[in-house]
């Protein structure tokens, strides 16, 4: 049986950015992580599935520490999130809208363990 848990549409102020205007400064992040479960019956307990704060949590550490690159920081939270628990398959994706004039970038990030 497979579930979903995750968080979507996290915005977050990051330490983020390799150009020299990105330095020094907070820009938005815009977070969507969703992590896979198998479990062999329906989850009835907490104690079987993962804590979607974790995720936020796991995200707002992440967005402390200045990163060059979204794909750096999307990698790393992919990993944070196979380590909570349970998990067999994460997909992260990071909107950067600050990124192009008129415009959002962004990346998405597949991990399976």
């Amino acid at each position: 049986m497979t579930t979903i848990v995750g968080v979507e549409g996290l915005t977050l102020s990051a330490r983020i950015g390799v150009h020299h205007h990105e330095r020094g400064r907070r820009q938005p992040l815009i977070v969507t992580a969703w992590a896979t479960l198998e479990t062999a019956a329906p989850i009835e307990q907490f104690a079987e599935t993962i804590d979607y704060c974790d995720i936020v949590r796991a995200a707002e550490t992440l967005a402390d520490t200045h990163v060059d690159l979204i794909e750096t920081y999307a990698h790393r939270l992919a990993e944070a999130c196979l380590a909570l628990g349970p998990v067999t398959r994460v997909e992260v994706r990071i909107d950067k809208p600050e990124a192009l004039p008129g415009g959002m970038a962004g990346v998405r990030v597949t991990r399976t363990r």
